[in-house]
């Protein structure tokens, strides 16, 4: 049921960018269940990463309009050119990635939630794994000196919530900026969101709201570990004092170390993101 709210206010508009680069025929249920939101005022945009795979012709057949970058700008720039060119007069923009599923009333429930205190900044919902509907993340703690980790149990602190699936109030593009493009993906939230808690905005669970999301393919996983140790290292070097970002470096050296003795895949890529951020190297990362 798509209708407007009790008391006869128009509930605030939400722009919905999905980000897609080769999803997938998975990409279809994801679209079908943003498409099937009760919550009314919802506009869905496609981002499309210059897909190979002919997912990028999913949202047309579905009758969603799509922006084509005709290249893979990655999350953070291909986010922000979108969301300078086409937030228009919404209140909240909601960034989705492709590899999820959003039951109905989930986007209602967090709006909801950012609607109750305007110093929310960003809502996420509690992730279930699609495979076995375990939490995956019920947000992110992070200290100085170490990786983010999930929160595994629904209620516990959080630091900031993941960005595959997060509203973002309008006012933070206004008052904080956009994402960090050094990071291309991977921590960028995290990034953003402690910028965001300096102009008094903060993020928040919205504990009654659920998705699903898909467990990250092999690739992923490989090049997931080159940035997110590069990027852990650019974060700490931000937020962190020079010994917290010391004992990081230690830590991910070791774990680089040992895991090419032991031909773990990971491991260089480990080591390769250790190279670029103490060579300065930021942004996209192009691997062979």
């Amino acid at each position: 049921m798509k209708g407007g709210r009790a008391d006869g206010v128009a509930p605030p508009a939400v722009l919905v960018l999905v980000l897609n680069y080769n999803a997938g025929p998975a990409f279809e249920t994801c679209l079908r269940s943003l498409q099937a939101t009760t919550y009314p005022e919802a506009r869905i945009l496609v981002l499309d990463n210059g897909s190979q795979d002919g997912s990028d012709r999913i949202p047309e057949r579905l009758g969603i309009p799509i922006h084509r970058f005709g290249e893979n700008l990655h999350y953070c720039a291909a986010y922000n050119r979108a969301i300078r060119e086409y937030r228009g007069d919404a209140s909240f923009a909601l960034l989705s990635n492709a590899d999820i599923v959003v039951p109905t009333d989930t986007i209602g429930r967090m709006v909801a939630l950012a609607e109750s205190d305007p110093t929310i900044g960003f809502v996420g919902p509690i992730q279930r794994r699609t495979d076995t509907h375990a939490i995956r993340s019920a947000g992110i703690r992070w200290r100085c000196g170490r990786l983010p980790k999930h929160v595994s149990v629904v209620g516990e602190h959080v630091d900031a919530v993941e960005g595959a699936f997060v509203l973002i109030r309008r006012e933070v593009f206004d008052q904080v900026g956009f994402l960090d493009e050094a990071y291309a993906l991977n921590l960028e939230d995290i990034d953003f969101q402690l910028r965001a808690r300096r102009q008094g905005f903060r993020s928040a669970i919205a504990t009654d709201a659920e998705i699903l999301h898909e467990p990250p393919g092999t690739t992923r996983r490989l090049t997931g570990a080159y940035y997110q140790t590069r990027n852990a290292c650019i974060l700490t070097s931000r937020f962190c004092n020079r010994t917290a970002l010391a004992r990081l470096r230690v830590r991910l050296y070791a774990e680089g170390i040992a895991g090419t003795v032991l031909l773990r895949p990971r491991a260089p890529y480990i080591l390769e993101g250790l190279r670029d951020f103490r060579h300065g190297v930021s942004g996209i990362k192009h691997f062979a």
